[in-house]
């Protein structure tokens, strides 16, 4: 991954809200049950729940962390199933090597 890319992914956790909220997405990801889930089911209103943003924020944040691919979000039904990428966190933690 070029600098340019590496940069693009460090401006988007370089808000706070979305650095928590991928730090969030990252953890559900991590401790639940494969059988519960594929990803992160209802990401968005768990995010809801668990953050005191707007709807419109989260919704943002989420957007943000797609775009520059840190996340995968698809739709099934009305519910968002968000999962990390693996491959860029493990660039991620490669990057300074």
């Amino acid at each position: 991954m070029t600098g340019k890319e590496m940069a693009k992914v460090f401006r988007a956790l370089s808000s706070e809200q979305r650095l928590n909220l991928f730090k969030m997405i990252y953890y559900w990801q991590r401790t639940m049950p494969k059988s519960e889930c594929c990803g992160v089911q209802k990401a968005f209103s768990r995010a809801c729940d668990t953050m005191s943003l707007s709807r419109s924020t989260i919704s943002h944040h989420l957007k943000e962390l797609q775009l520059a691919g840190l996340i995968v979000c698809e739709r099934e039904g009305q519910a968002l199933v968000c999962s990390i990428n693996e491959e860029l966190v493990e660039e991620m933690k490669h990057f300074f090597d």
